[in-house]
């Protein structure tokens, strides 16, 4: 058979058929205390209402808008709760945003009071928000001062610009409320040799670990069998990594694909990062699948392709493309600062909503310390818009256990948005298989016993009420993380294809998008039988976790990085692991029909 060696492995070449290339095409796209009424009629001209493609030179700063969030959240919760006569009712888009976003007339006016400033206002599809645009000088002529400006950098290729304290009121119209003080922009020119954008851990993390954390043991190895592969490298040789095939076995992928029908539509959410065409196509190869094409679109602040090939992009498509090889992938790509317009941007996505959306990234400082409270309120409006619209949103738990904010800060801290009621946080577990890659044993994943200062994102919120799904799952009165879990060991780990070379990596970020994809194909799968969509998809996992078998139980480990007595692995719902990880031969039979 021949052989072609790329960097860091060697792929086996299956007869002289050509491989597909995937190909990403740029095709570029808080809720204040307001008092004033939404959703009225309005005999006004129709606002602007889009997503606007980002243009080179651009500089966008977000408005609140007046809207009814907290009948929106309603709604949402409604529509994702097993029993409800409005289970799995999803809404369409327009239609909900025209019931609890802001009018046309509240739009119009806001727009004309930014266009005297001679800058441009277009308001979100999901009509909670809208986006100020203009260019640094026009930014100077309507503040009558420049915008700050910190340079990119080639580890931080992103310009920050920040508004002054003091602006103009005809920039804050009454009922809205600028959301973020700084902004950021893409400069391919300062683009070089930079870190990883998440904080995903890879088996080199020991390096560079705090002197606290000692490695007591060896890394395990893959003890699962067989290990299927077309290509050679170290790590497989060594075991130091699971290939695709193994771990979808071990949780019944392979039972939940040959049931499966219709074409998933995934969202992969990319925060700064960035990915190459020819990784995908070398892991397809290496692993046995045929990459899904990718149809790319550009967010705010980054008018072109990042030119950059990130672990952490790569990662979600990889995995994501390995469990669901025959879906619609769709990616959103914008700055490290742009949680808000890449869920935006995947809600309001002129070819419809997606099945699934899934991010791996989390910030402590947002959630638990309190800053930009009304921006997290319409992440938060825009996370519930998505759920009522049929969307499954699906993020990344962390990798820094239950101190996400770090030791600085008193007891558990969570990461934002993965706290948010909208959203399915999933968590991570270390994973041990046997022969036929069965699961031998399954434990709460944390890396510190292997000097690597990582494990799980877990532990009860500090104000984030308990959602009612999460009623009966635990005593306290706040949301508590995760809500399920996967595969996020280091060693052996994730399989993923950086810069044509085969790495072993760990984290809730390879957890994430695989539990995100193999929801995409039951909800393709009743799409093909003409039902609704799963939309959110906690009020499922919580009901199911009382049938024998939908979940497997994790009841050993703890996530406690920081010393903080939490958490501990138990029977049924703990805040380690939440409610196990996913039986997907059988979770799938549990899906109730729509109310």
């Amino acid at each position: 058979m021949p052989r072609t060696t790329i960097r860091g492995y060697t792929v086996l070449r299956r007869g002289p058929g050509a491989v597909r290339r995937v190909v990403g095409r740029a095709v570029i796209a808080l809720a204040l205390g307001s008092l004033v009424l939404v959703g009225c009629d309005s005999t006004s001209a129709r606002a602007p209402v889009s997503l606007p493609v980002p243009k080179a030179g651009d500089v966008t700063f977000y408005l609140s808008l007046p809207s009814s969030t907290t009948e929106l959240s309603r709604t949402a919760a409604g529509v994702a709760t097993p029993g409800s006569s409005h289970y799995r009712h999803f809404s369409q888009l327009d239609k909900a945003a025209d019931q609890f976003g802001a009018t046309d007339e509240q739009i119009n006016a806001v727009t004309e009071s930014i266009k005297a400033l001679g800058l441009k206002f277009v308001a979100d599809p999901t009509r909670l928000f809208g986006r100020v645009i203009g260019s640094t000088q026009q930014w100077q002529a309507a503040l009558g001062a420049p915008l700050s400006k910190k340079a990119a950098t080639a580890k931080s290729p992103f310009i920050t610009y920040g508004l002054p304290e003091q602006v103009p009121p005809a920039l804050q119209p009454p009922g809205t409320s600028l959301l973020l003080p700084e902004v950021l922009v893409y400069d391919p020119t300062a683009e070089g040799r930079r870190p990883p954008s998440g904080n995903r851990p890879t088996s080199n993390s020991a390096s560079a670990t705090p002197a606290s954390v000692r490695a007591d043991l060896p890394w395990p190895s893959n003890t699962g069998t067989p290990v299927v592969a077309r290509c050679s490298s170290p790590l497989l040789d060594q075991r130091r990594v699971y290939s695709p095939q193994q771990v979808q076995t071990a949780y019944g992928i392979d039972t939940l694909r040959s049931n499966s029908s219709g074409t998933p539509l995934i969202t992969v959410l990319d925060l700064g990062g960035g990915w190459l065409p020819g990784d995908l196509d070398l892991a397809g190869q290496c692993f046995g699948y045929s990459p899904p094409e990718v149809s790319q679109s550009q967010g705010d602040g980054v008018a072109t392709a990042i030119a950059h090939g990130d672990d952490e992009t790569s990662l979600d498509l990889q995995t994501a493309a390995a469990v669901a090889p025959g879906a619609q992938v769709r990616l959103v790509q914008s700055t490290p600062a742009g949680i808000l317009d890449v869920f935006s941007r995947a809600v309001g996505d002129s070819h419809g909503v997606p099945d699934v959306v899934s991010l791996s990234y989390g910030d402590c400082a947002l959630a638990e310390i309190e800053e930009l409270p009304k921006y997290t309120s319409v992440i938060d409006a825009v996370l519930a818009m998505a759920a009522l619209t049929g969307v499954s949103s699906f993020v990344a738990a962390g990798d820094h256990g239950s101190t996400t904010c770090g030791t600085g800060v008193p007891g558990t801290t969570l990461s934002y948005p993965a706290v948010s009621p909208f959203v399915t946080a999933v968590g991570g577990t270390r994973l041990t298989l046997g022969g036929g890659n069965s699961r031998t044993s399954e434990v709460v994943w944390n890396d510190s016993v292997y000097g690597s200062p990582a494990a799980g994102g877990g532990g009860v919120s500090r104000r984030q009420p308990r959602p009612a799904y999460q009623d009966g799952a635990h005593a306290q009165r706040t949301r508590a993380v995760p809500d399920v879990s996967a595969l996020a060991d280091t060693v052996p780990g994730w399989p993923l294809v950086v810069n044509s070379t085969l790495q072993t990596v760990g984290g809730t970020s390879g957890s994430t998008p695989f539990i995100a994809a193999a929801t995409a194909l039951v909800a393709a799968s009743e799409r093909a039988a003409g039902r609704p969509p799963v939309g959110l998809a906690n009020g499922w996992f919580y009901k199911a976790a009382s049938r024998p078998s939908a979940f497997f139980d994790v009841t050993m480990g703890n996530n406690d990085l920081g010393g903080v007595g939490c958490c501990q692995a138990s029977v049924g719902y703990d805040a380690a692991s939440g409610l196990g990880v996913p039986n997907w031969a059988v979770l799938p039979g549990a899906l109730a029909a729509p109310g």
